[in-house]
């Protein structure tokens, strides 16, 4: 098994409905997002995927719904909060590496980093 694991970054904005603390108000943050992406085979050059494939993929879902944006009206959601992003994600990516053609591996995992220090990860099981 093969394991590749792709960085990107981007800004936006969230508040916590409900939520008992200074993030129930409207805050940015510098999110991070760590891709990783499985396979048994690598092609005849030697690799699992290319880099640039899954970071334009990842590019392309930030650029729709994330970065430079306010969460909760884009997603929808009263609590965009790290976990729920990880899982969205996820989803998103697995649906983009469909649509262009990159069918033989799977997403095994996306992490949302919050911060330099808090992150949430997603699989399925």
């Amino acid at each position: 098994m093969y394991e590749i694991r792709v960085k990107r970054h981007f800004d936006a904005a969230h508040r916590l409905v409900d939520y008992d603390g200074v993030c129930n108000r409207e805050h940015g943050h510098r999110f991070d997002v760590e891709v990783c992406i499985q396979g048994n085979a690598l092609d005849a050059r030697n690799m699992l995927v290319d880099f640039k494939g899954v970071k334009d993929a990842m590019d392309f879902i930030i650029s729709q719904d994330l970065d430079h944006y306010q969460l909760n009206e884009t997603l929808g959601v009263d609590n965009p909060t790290a976990e729920y992003l990880s899982m969205w994600f996820f989803r998103q990516m697995k649906a983009r590496l469909w649509t262009v053609g990159i069918s033989d591996i799977v997403v095994s995992s996306v992490t949302i980093w919050e911060s330099p220090e808090c992150s949430a990860t997603y699989r399925e099981v």
